[in-house]
């Protein structure tokens, strides 16, 4: 499994300190970037690890494919000008979203 923690080497380098004292392999691929040989480790182990280092608040883990995950900061949607809509959750620009918004009450008086 490979674990990208999106150039965050701090983060990284605490990541790979937990999993040895865990008992897992790990390998450096780049200054952010894990892997790890064990095929053991789950999604639990990597939760656990932001749960003890109170980062679960502020941390995500995303699936990128079927061996890699990423460990990256929670950053809200707004922070890139995008908006949900409030009726179907489709994600836009806010000025796109205006629009976007209007067509759900196409037909409807």
């Amino acid at each position: 499994m490979i674990i990208d923690c999106a150039f965050d080497e701090k983060l990284a380098d605490e990541l790979k300190q937990y999993l040895v004292e865990n008992g897992f392999i790990v390998h450096n691929e780049d200054g952010w970037t894990i892997k790890v040989d064990s095929p053991k480790l789950r999604k639990e182990d990597l939760e656990l690890f932001l749960k003890k280092t109170d980062k679960l608040e502020d941390y995500q883990l995303i699936p990128a494919d079927s061996d890699t995950i990423i460990l990256a900061i929670k950053v809200p949607i707004e922070d890139f000008g995008l908006a949900r809509c409030n009726m179907c959750g489709f994600v836009a620009y806010k000025e796109e979203l205006i629009a976007h918004e209007r067509a759900h009450g196409v037909g409807v008086l």
